[in-house]
Protein backbone atom coordinates (compact mmCIF):
# COMPACT_ATOMS: atom_id res chain seq x y z
CA UNK A 1 0.00 0.00 0.00
CA UNK A 2 1.38 3.34 -0.66
CA UNK A 3 0.28 6.76 0.35
CA UNK A 4 0.33 10.02 -1.51
CA UNK A 5 -0.75 13.20 -0.06
CA UNK A 6 -1.63 16.67 -1.31
CA UNK A 7 -0.91 19.51 0.49
CA UNK A 8 -3.21 22.53 -0.70
CA UNK A 9 -1.17 26.04 -0.48
CA UNK A 10 -3.73 27.67 1.79
CA UNK A 11 -2.52 25.94 5.03
CA UNK A 12 -6.31 26.62 6.34
CA UNK A 13 -7.33 24.15 3.78
CA UNK A 14 -7.27 20.37 4.82
CA UNK A 15 -4.25 17.76 3.56
CA UNK A 16 -5.49 15.01 1.08
CA UNK A 17 -4.64 11.62 1.58
CA UNK A 18 -4.54 9.29 -1.57
CA UNK A 19 -3.73 5.78 -1.03
CA UNK A 20 -2.78 3.59 -3.79
CA UNK A 21 -1.91 -0.12 -4.08
CA UNK A 22 0.67 -1.60 -5.63
CA UNK A 23 -0.88 -2.63 -8.22
CA UNK A 24 -2.21 0.27 -9.41
CA UNK A 25 0.91 2.49 -8.50
CA UNK A 26 2.38 -0.37 -11.28
CA UNK A 27 -0.36 0.95 -13.54
CA UNK A 28 0.17 4.90 -12.90
CA UNK A 29 3.69 4.07 -13.75
CA UNK A 30 3.57 2.25 -16.63
CA UNK A 31 1.16 4.40 -18.19
CA UNK A 32 3.47 7.16 -17.34
CA UNK A 33 6.41 5.83 -19.05
CA UNK A 34 3.81 5.30 -22.04
CA UNK A 35 2.64 8.62 -22.33
CA UNK A 36 7.03 9.61 -21.83
CA UNK A 37 7.58 7.21 -24.67
CA UNK A 38 4.47 8.36 -26.86
CA UNK A 39 6.05 11.92 -25.80
CA UNK A 40 9.97 11.38 -27.08
CA UNK A 41 8.43 9.30 -30.35
CA UNK A 42 6.52 12.12 -31.37
CA UNK A 43 9.37 14.43 -30.48
CA UNK A 44 11.56 12.18 -32.71
CA UNK A 45 9.07 12.02 -35.52
CA UNK A 46 7.85 15.63 -35.89
CA UNK A 47 10.35 16.59 -38.60
CA UNK A 48 9.76 13.30 -40.59
CA UNK A 49 5.56 14.28 -40.30
CA UNK A 50 6.96 17.84 -41.36
CA UNK A 51 8.57 16.35 -44.58
CA UNK A 52 5.62 14.17 -45.30
CA UNK A 53 3.41 17.27 -45.62
CA UNK A 54 6.36 18.97 -47.73
CA UNK A 55 6.27 16.67 -50.07
CA UNK A 56 2.56 15.79 -50.57
CA UNK A 57 2.31 19.45 -51.29
CA UNK A 58 5.10 19.32 -53.24
CA UNK A 59 3.21 16.45 -55.30
CA UNK A 60 0.01 17.96 -55.40
CA UNK A 61 1.57 20.74 -56.94
CA UNK A 62 3.66 18.53 -59.36
CA UNK A 63 0.86 16.79 -60.46
CA UNK A 64 -1.04 19.84 -61.26
CA UNK A 65 1.78 20.57 -63.20
CA UNK A 66 1.99 17.35 -65.35
CA UNK A 67 -2.02 17.76 -66.05
CA UNK A 68 -1.14 21.37 -66.90
CA UNK A 69 1.99 20.48 -69.68
CA UNK A 70 -0.47 17.40 -70.66
CA UNK A 71 -3.29 20.03 -71.51
CA UNK A 72 -0.59 22.40 -73.35
CA UNK A 73 0.73 19.19 -75.36
CA UNK A 74 -2.64 18.29 -76.40
CA UNK A 75 -3.57 21.43 -77.52
CA UNK A 76 -0.08 21.83 -79.52
CA UNK A 77 -0.60 18.16 -80.66
CA UNK A 78 -3.98 19.62 -82.10
CA UNK A 79 -2.39 22.87 -83.73
CA UNK A 80 -0.30 20.28 -85.59
CA UNK A 81 -3.19 18.09 -86.80
CA UNK A 82 -4.72 21.46 -87.91
CA UNK A 83 -1.75 22.35 -89.49
CA UNK A 84 -1.71 18.87 -91.04
CA UNK A 85 -4.66 19.06 -92.77
CA UNK A 86 -4.06 22.59 -93.95
CA UNK A 87 -0.92 21.13 -95.56
CA UNK A 88 -2.81 18.56 -96.93
CA UNK A 89 -5.52 20.59 -98.98
CA UNK A 90 -2.46 22.90 -99.84
CA UNK A 91 -0.97 20.43 -101.45
CA UNK A 92 -3.81 18.35 -103.33
CA UNK A 93 -4.54 21.97 -104.80
CA UNK A 94 -0.53 22.39 -105.88
CA UNK A 95 -1.39 18.80 -107.45
CA UNK A 96 -4.70 20.17 -108.99
CA UNK A 97 -3.50 23.18 -110.39
CA UNK A 98 -0.18 21.17 -112.00
CA UNK A 99 -3.06 18.77 -113.50
CA UNK A 100 -5.10 21.50 -115.61
CA UNK A 101 -2.43 23.43 -116.35
CA UNK A 102 -0.18 20.62 -117.87
CA UNK A 103 2.36 21.84 -115.83
CA UNK A 104 5.53 19.10 -115.00
CA UNK A 105 4.53 17.32 -112.13
CA UNK A 106 7.22 16.42 -109.83
CA UNK A 107 7.56 13.25 -108.27
CA UNK A 108 9.37 13.69 -105.69
CA UNK A 109 6.22 13.70 -103.26
CA UNK A 110 6.99 16.04 -99.67
CA UNK A 111 9.49 16.26 -97.18
CA UNK A 112 8.57 12.79 -95.81
CA UNK A 113 8.64 11.67 -91.81
CA UNK A 114 12.20 11.83 -90.27
CA UNK A 115 13.59 8.40 -89.28
CA UNK A 116 16.30 9.36 -87.47
CA UNK A 117 16.13 12.79 -84.83
CA UNK A 118 17.59 13.38 -81.36
CA UNK A 119 15.06 14.30 -78.95
CA UNK A 120 15.66 15.30 -75.23
CA UNK A 121 11.81 14.12 -74.11
CA UNK A 122 11.30 11.44 -72.64
CA UNK A 123 7.11 11.25 -72.80
CA UNK A 124 6.40 9.26 -75.74
CA UNK A 125 3.02 11.71 -76.78
CA UNK A 126 5.85 14.52 -76.51
CA UNK A 127 8.06 12.36 -78.75
CA UNK A 128 5.15 12.31 -81.44
CA UNK A 129 4.08 15.82 -81.55
CA UNK A 130 7.85 16.95 -82.37
CA UNK A 131 8.17 14.27 -84.71
CA UNK A 132 4.80 15.77 -86.46
CA UNK A 133 6.39 18.78 -85.84
CA UNK A 134 9.42 18.00 -87.84
CA UNK A 135 7.37 16.04 -90.49
CA UNK A 136 5.06 19.24 -90.95
CA UNK A 137 8.18 21.10 -91.41
CA UNK A 138 10.08 19.62 -94.15
CA UNK A 139 6.87 19.12 -95.84
CA UNK A 140 6.02 22.83 -95.95
CA UNK A 141 9.46 23.24 -97.31
CA UNK A 142 9.02 20.84 -99.72
CA UNK A 143 5.49 22.65 -100.95
CA UNK A 144 6.86 25.80 -101.54
CA UNK A 145 9.53 24.56 -103.47
CA UNK A 146 6.68 22.88 -105.55
CA UNK A 147 4.77 26.19 -105.08
CA UNK A 148 7.79 28.17 -106.71
CA UNK A 149 7.79 26.00 -109.56
CA UNK A 150 3.93 26.08 -110.38
CA UNK A 151 4.01 29.98 -109.77
CA UNK A 152 7.33 30.42 -112.54
CA UNK A 153 5.18 27.90 -115.07
CA UNK A 154 2.06 29.80 -114.43
CA UNK A 155 4.00 33.33 -115.03
CA UNK A 156 5.77 31.85 -118.12
CA UNK A 157 2.52 30.61 -119.86
CA UNK A 158 0.33 33.87 -119.16
CA UNK A 159 -2.44 32.83 -122.00
CA UNK A 160 -2.62 29.27 -120.89
CA UNK A 161 -3.33 30.21 -117.22
CA UNK A 162 -5.82 32.78 -118.26
CA UNK A 163 -7.44 30.33 -120.81
CA UNK A 164 -8.13 27.56 -118.42
CA UNK A 165 -11.47 26.50 -117.85
CA UNK A 166 -11.31 26.84 -114.31
CA UNK A 167 -14.54 28.70 -113.07
CA UNK A 168 -18.22 27.19 -112.14
CA UNK A 169 -19.80 27.76 -115.34
CA UNK A 170 -23.27 28.47 -113.49
CA UNK A 171 -23.34 30.92 -110.64
CA UNK A 172 -22.62 29.25 -106.72
CA UNK A 173 -25.84 28.20 -105.25
CA UNK A 174 -27.67 28.27 -108.22
CA UNK A 175 -27.69 24.47 -109.24
CA UNK A 176 -27.41 21.04 -107.92
CA UNK A 177 -25.11 18.22 -109.61
CA UNK A 178 -27.70 15.61 -110.51
CA UNK A 179 -25.14 13.68 -113.03
CA UNK A 180 -21.40 13.19 -112.35
CA UNK A 181 -18.79 12.69 -114.93
CA UNK A 182 -18.32 8.59 -115.49
CA UNK A 183 -20.09 5.78 -116.17
CA UNK A 184 -24.08 5.46 -115.86
CA UNK A 185 -27.31 4.17 -117.16
CA UNK A 186 -28.77 6.47 -119.45
CA UNK A 187 -32.37 8.41 -118.72
CA UNK A 188 -33.55 7.41 -122.08
CA UNK A 189 -32.17 4.20 -122.57
CA UNK A 190 -31.43 2.54 -119.16
CA UNK A 191 -28.23 0.71 -120.95
CA UNK A 192 -24.70 1.91 -119.39
CA UNK A 193 -23.51 5.22 -121.03
CA UNK A 194 -20.14 7.13 -120.72
CA UNK A 195 -21.33 10.83 -119.56
CA UNK A 196 -18.61 13.25 -120.52
CA UNK A 197 -19.84 16.03 -118.48
CA UNK A 198 -21.40 16.42 -115.27
CA UNK A 199 -25.41 18.01 -115.06
CA UNK A 200 -25.96 20.93 -113.01
CA UNK A 201 -29.78 21.16 -112.62
CA UNK A 202 -30.66 24.77 -112.56
CA UNK A 203 -33.95 26.94 -112.92
CA UNK A 204 -34.24 28.13 -116.75
CA UNK A 205 -33.04 31.44 -117.54
CA UNK A 206 -30.24 31.01 -114.99
CA UNK A 207 -27.09 32.40 -116.21
CA UNK A 208 -24.20 30.46 -117.93
CA UNK A 209 -20.49 31.52 -117.73
CA UNK A 210 -17.26 31.20 -119.92
CA UNK A 211 -15.38 29.05 -117.61
CA UNK A 212 -11.85 30.52 -119.09
CA UNK A 213 -10.91 32.88 -121.94
CA UNK A 214 -11.50 31.34 -125.28
CA UNK A 215 -13.15 31.70 -128.75
CA UNK A 216 -16.95 30.81 -129.74
CA UNK A 217 -16.18 27.78 -132.28
CA UNK A 218 -19.90 26.69 -132.04
CA UNK A 219 -22.99 28.52 -131.43
CA UNK A 220 -26.29 26.79 -132.22
CA UNK A 221 -27.88 23.37 -132.41
CA UNK A 222 -26.03 21.29 -133.96
CA UNK A 223 -27.97 19.47 -137.64
CA UNK A 224 -29.57 16.26 -137.02
CA UNK A 225 -28.57 14.84 -140.77
CA UNK A 226 -25.08 15.60 -139.25
CA UNK A 227 -24.59 13.85 -136.30
CA UNK A 228 -27.89 12.77 -134.24
CA UNK A 229 -25.64 12.75 -130.52
CA UNK A 230 -24.47 16.10 -130.97
CA UNK A 231 -28.11 17.46 -131.83
CA UNK A 232 -28.98 15.65 -128.85
CA UNK A 233 -27.70 18.42 -127.00
CA UNK A 234 -29.95 21.06 -128.06
CA UNK A 235 -28.75 24.43 -128.21
CA UNK A 236 -24.87 24.33 -127.32
CA UNK A 237 -21.99 26.22 -127.07
CA UNK A 238 -18.78 25.13 -127.92
CA UNK A 239 -15.51 27.43 -126.54
CA UNK A 240 -11.77 26.82 -127.66
CA UNK A 241 -9.42 28.02 -125.05
CA UNK A 242 -5.56 28.24 -125.86
CA UNK A 243 -5.62 25.61 -128.66
CA UNK A 244 -5.34 23.43 -125.19
CA UNK A 245 -9.06 23.28 -123.63
CA UNK A 246 -12.71 22.80 -125.37
CA UNK A 247 -15.72 23.62 -122.91
CA UNK A 248 -18.70 22.60 -123.74
CA UNK A 249 -22.27 24.29 -122.90
CA UNK A 250 -25.60 22.04 -123.44
CA UNK A 251 -29.35 22.26 -123.84
CA UNK A 252 -29.00 25.91 -123.56
CA UNK A 253 -32.57 28.30 -123.83
CA UNK A 254 -30.81 31.17 -125.02
CA UNK A 255 -27.59 31.75 -127.14
CA UNK A 256 -26.03 35.30 -126.10
CA UNK A 257 -22.97 34.54 -128.29
CA UNK A 258 -21.66 34.12 -131.84
CA UNK A 259 -19.04 31.66 -133.98
CA UNK A 260 -15.60 33.62 -134.00
CA UNK A 261 -16.10 35.62 -130.90
CA UNK A 262 -13.75 36.08 -127.93
CA UNK A 263 -14.94 35.45 -124.74
CA UNK A 264 -13.03 36.00 -121.29
CA UNK A 265 -13.54 33.88 -117.81
CA UNK A 266 -17.09 34.70 -116.31
CA UNK A 267 -18.53 36.78 -119.17
CA UNK A 268 -22.18 35.34 -119.92
CA UNK A 269 -22.54 32.78 -123.03
CA UNK A 270 -26.34 31.85 -122.50
CA UNK A 271 -28.49 30.70 -119.98
CA UNK A 272 -29.95 27.33 -118.27
CA UNK A 273 -32.51 25.76 -120.87
CA UNK A 274 -34.38 21.75 -121.30
CA UNK A 275 -33.55 21.76 -124.71
CA UNK A 276 -32.26 18.74 -127.12
CA UNK A 277 -32.95 15.19 -124.96
CA UNK A 278 -33.17 16.75 -121.35
CA UNK A 279 -35.54 15.26 -119.13
CA UNK A 280 -35.63 19.01 -117.19
CA UNK A 281 -33.89 22.14 -116.51
CA UNK A 282 -30.24 21.27 -116.40
CA UNK A 283 -26.75 22.76 -118.18
CA UNK A 284 -24.64 19.67 -119.36
CA UNK A 285 -21.31 21.03 -118.89
CA UNK A 286 -18.03 19.21 -120.51
CA UNK A 287 -14.08 20.08 -120.60
CA UNK A 288 -11.95 18.13 -122.70
CA UNK A 289 -7.96 18.51 -122.73
CA UNK A 290 -5.62 18.01 -125.90
CA UNK A 291 -2.96 16.32 -125.40
CA UNK A 292 -0.11 17.79 -128.15
CA UNK A 293 -1.35 20.43 -131.08
CA UNK A 294 -3.39 17.86 -133.54
CA UNK A 295 -4.43 15.40 -130.89
CA UNK A 296 -8.14 14.53 -129.94
CA UNK A 297 -9.78 16.84 -127.00
CA UNK A 298 -10.09 13.89 -124.55
CA UNK A 299 -13.06 14.16 -121.85
CA UNK A 300 -11.88 14.51 -118.38
CA UNK A 301 -13.99 15.47 -115.19
CA UNK A 302 -14.71 19.07 -115.18
CA UNK A 303 -15.02 19.37 -111.19
CA UNK A 304 -11.27 18.78 -111.48
CA UNK A 305 -11.27 22.14 -113.59
CA UNK A 306 -13.28 24.05 -111.43
CA UNK A 307 -11.70 25.75 -108.63
CA UNK A 308 -14.20 27.94 -107.09
CA UNK A 309 -16.23 25.52 -105.67
CA UNK A 310 -15.36 22.59 -103.79
CA UNK A 311 -16.68 19.18 -104.41
CA UNK A 312 -17.43 16.39 -102.56
CA UNK A 313 -14.46 13.80 -103.00
CA UNK A 314 -12.05 15.90 -104.33
CA UNK A 315 -9.26 13.91 -103.08
CA UNK A 316 -10.45 10.76 -104.88
CA UNK A 317 -11.31 12.73 -108.13
CA UNK A 318 -8.33 14.26 -108.45
CA UNK A 319 -6.23 10.53 -107.53
CA UNK A 320 -8.46 8.91 -110.50
CA UNK A 321 -7.80 11.82 -112.67
CA UNK A 322 -4.01 11.13 -112.61
CA UNK A 323 -4.82 7.47 -113.00
CA UNK A 324 -7.95 6.51 -115.10
CA UNK A 325 -7.39 5.39 -118.83
CA UNK A 326 -9.28 7.55 -121.52
CA UNK A 327 -12.61 6.90 -121.90
CA UNK A 328 -14.32 5.93 -125.09
CA UNK A 329 -15.96 8.83 -125.98
CA UNK A 330 -18.22 11.03 -129.36
CA UNK A 331 -14.90 12.72 -131.08
CA UNK A 332 -15.71 16.24 -131.73
CA UNK A 333 -17.46 16.94 -135.01
CA UNK A 334 -14.87 18.58 -137.41
CA UNK A 335 -16.85 22.25 -137.30
CA UNK A 336 -16.40 22.35 -133.41
CA UNK A 337 -12.29 22.42 -134.56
Amino acid sequence: MYEVQFHPSDIRKQVKYFFLTRKTARRLAAGAAAGLLLLLAGLAFAPLGVQSLLVSSELRILGHQNNLQREILEERRTGLERLRRRLEAASLRQQQMGLILGAPQNERGLGGFPEQLDLSVNVPEAQLAVRQAVKLDTDSKALLVLADDLARFAHENDELTRSVPSICPLPIGSFVLTSPFGERLSPFTNAPDFHAGIDLAAHVGTLTLAAGDGRVVFAGRFPLRRNVRWWRYGNVVVLSHAERYVSIYAHLDEIVVRRGQQVQRGESIGTVGNTGWSTSPHLHFEVRVRDGAEGEPVPVDPRIYILNYQWKGHEAMLAASRTAPAPAFDPLPSRFR
